[in-house]
């Protein structure tokens, strides 16, 4: 009989940290799940350190050929054949409770449980709380990227969805998230506890500003033009784009980045004129002057010239 819960773990180059996720995946206090770990073609010793989990009925360990993590993601995805599905990153770390909490939530119309986190490193004691959803869902999860290992859901409508882009450098999840919240999630359920750890690794792929807010951005205007159109544009939905491209836009102006900046700048416009721009209102109206890139420039050298930075 097929398992229940299909933990999914894409490794690659973790042998410092995989054990400790494949132990928190073991460790569930419901325990009619599999453990899958795909190892994404490693240099390191992380098969080795896998090796210690031979003869665990519970757990299956595959050496693929490098793909990239939303590849060995979607990998993991043919492998499962639970009802639902955890995923769980190589460095990361699942609560005892997680699964045993999120199921227990689930009903019938209900297709997605998701938890908030811990933060270990760079946020170390902080708590990543999300907010109860209302409204709209494709509005709720435009304006809140859920991470990878937050929810619980059915595998069957990640694999409605076509899994994860391999494409994508980072921002995977979000971008799933849109299209499940618009082809398969109809009720959502937030459980306001954290019941899993996210490790910050200095220089990891989440860690690069210019590239997670540059693919943010384009993850939003590709899923406006070729996922919403014109029907699915709502009022609600084109202004909750265009704020976080907004947002997008003046993170990368001030990370240097003035081209992509300028082009999310200009798309948010466009999808929702009356957007303000994410600044108080003298930079707002200096963005509206002499456009974004010489507004903050200004702002540069004023609080530079003020001696404040």
């Amino acid at each position: 009989m097929p398992p229940r819960v299909s933990i999914l773990i894409p490794c690659y180059n973790a042998s410092a940290t995989v054990g400790r996720a494949v132990d928190s995946a073991l460790a569930q206090t419901f325990r009619d799940i599999e453990v899958i770990v795909a190892d994404d073609g490693s240099a390191d010793s992380s098969l080795e350190v896998l090796k210690r989990y031979r003869g665990n009925a519970r757990i299956s360990v595959h050496a693929e050929p490098h793909r990239g993590g939303n590849g060995t993601r979607n990998r993991l995805l043919e492998l499962a054949q639970g009802e639902y599905v955890q995923f769980l990153d190589a460095d990361d770390e699942l609560a005892p409770k997680k699964l045993e909490t999120c199921l227990a939530a689930f009903t019938e119309d209900v297709d997605v449980v998701f938890t908030d986190r811990e933060f270990h490193g760079g946020d170390a004691g902080q708590v990543g709380r999300y907010p109860e959803p209302t409204g709209d869902v494709v509005e709720y999860f435009i304006s809140n990227s859920v991470v990878t290992m937050v929810p619980v859901s059915r595998l069957a409508d990640v694999r409605a969805v076509g899994g994860f882009d391999a494409s994508l450098p980072c921002c995977q999840e979000y971008d799933l998230h849109l299209r499940l919240a618009l082809h398969r999630w109809r009720k959502i359920r937030h459980l306001p506890i954290p019941l899993c750890t996210y490790y910050v690794t200095p220089g990891s792929i989440s860690s690069n500003q210019g590239r997670l807010f540059a693919t943010r951005a384009a993850v939003l205007r590709r899923f406006a033009e070729e996922e919403l159109g014109v029907e699915g544009l709502t009022r609600g939905r084109r202004d909750a784009i265009a704020t976080e491209i907004m947002v997008c836009s003046r993170i990368l102006l001030r990370g240097g980045r003035d081209d992509d900046a300028v082009g999310a700048y200009a798309f948010a416009r466009s999808l929702s004129p009356a957007t303000p721009y994410p600044a108080k209102w003298p930079l707002r109206l200096a963005v509206k002057l002499v456009g974004p890139v010489r507004a903050e420039r200004a702002r540069i050298w004023l609080t530079r010239r003020l001696g404040r930075g």
